[in-house]
């Protein structure tokens, strides 16, 4: 950047004194480097800057002396030509060098004169707009304000409720914290409720669904004489040797006992797993699953089930 400031390249721009490539050059600094075209902005102040204060006003005496050596050398050196002839061999005289430059330094004057005066027309044009500009916005301002204003003052009458009107829709919302318990336990028990049938609902759905299906061959399980009023299903699935058992019409199991299913296989009892019966959740339950069996029976065991069956507590037993 150092090297461009000092190229005097930027002088040459500002004067109109470069070339097409170098104007295209600097076009391309200015692009490019904010900082070129601030410096050109400086170049330019600093220019009109010593025009102003090196201007001088030249005095009238000058000016007239200036007039009368041009009129007296345009009499020393006048030459009458007569009326209608024209003497081709006439001698010309040339402007001697003091006159050439006073012209050139009139010039050089008269230029920076315009200079200046486009330079503080540009200015003043400038600031009226800017001016202008600037009482439009104040306006549009002033506008948007007194809309804003008006547009608040509907929005304070539109909520301006009195405390009167208040106190009202609150009595009138307020309910107390009995009635919100009271609702409370209503919708539990319902939920509570709700759940129980579903559980039911589905129950009795897989009950259907394995008493119904073609695969199912239900083996009723009597009575022993030990308990000859008990009773239960086996359900046995053909197809893939699933065991289900019903065990709805057992005698309700005393504390710290639980029924076990047992088949015979081989002429050996083999466990099936222990049955629950908790009444209206689960009604027919699948048990362990066995690829062929003898016979089926249900003992009474401790709660968790035992290794081999209490033949002495056997409830209920049937042959395939």
């Amino acid at each position: 950047m150092k090297d461009i400031i000092s190229s005097g390249l930027l002088e040459l721009y500002i004067l109109g004194l470069t070339s097409q490539d170098e104007s295209i050059q600097v076009q391309q600094w200015i692009k490019q480097y904010p900082e070129v075209q601030k410096e050109i902005d400086n170049i330019q102040d600093a220019m009109e800057s010593y025009a102003l204060a090196h201007a001088i006003q030249p005095d009238q005496s000058v000016k007239k002396r200036i007039l009368d050596q041009l009129s007296d050398s345009f009499q020393r050196n006048a030459i009458t030509v007569p009326s209608g002839e024209i003497n081709e061999n006439a001698k010309v005289y040339t402007i001697s060098t003091y006159f050439k430059w006073a012209a050139a330094a009139c010039f050089i004057l008269l230029i920076g004169s315009l200079i200046v005066n486009y330079t503080f027309y540009n200015r003043y044009k400038s600031a009226t707009s800017d001016l202008q500009t600037t009482r439009q916005q104040l306006t549009q301002q002033k506008q948007t304000s007194d809309l804003a204003l008006r547009q608040l003052q509907e929005q304070k009458q539109n909520v301006d409720f009195t405390q009167e009107e208040l106190q009202k829709q609150k009595q009138t919302a307020n309910l107390t914290q009995e009635q919100l318990l009271r609702q409370k336990q209503t919708a539990d028990a319902v939920r509570e409720e709700l759940e129980r049938q579903k559980q039911v609902a589905e129950a009795m759905n897989k009950d259907i669904s394995v008493m119904t299906d073609k695969n199912s061959l239900p083996v009723v399980l009597n009575g022993t004489p030990h308990a000859p009023d008990a009773l239960a299903k086996i359900f046995w699935m053909k197809n893939t040797g699933e065991v289900y058992v019903d065990p709805t019409h057992l005698p309700q199991a005393p504390a710290g006992k639980q029924y076990q299913l047992w088949a015979i296989v081989n002429d050996k009892p083999v466990s099936a797993g222990v049955i629950s019966t908790n009444k209206g959740v689960y009604h027919i339950q699948k048990m362990k699953s066995f690829g062929k069996a003898e016979a089926f029976a249900i003992t009474l065991e401790k709660t968790g089930g035992s290794p081999t069956p209490n033949m002495k507590e056997m409830y209920v037993m049937s042959k395939i």
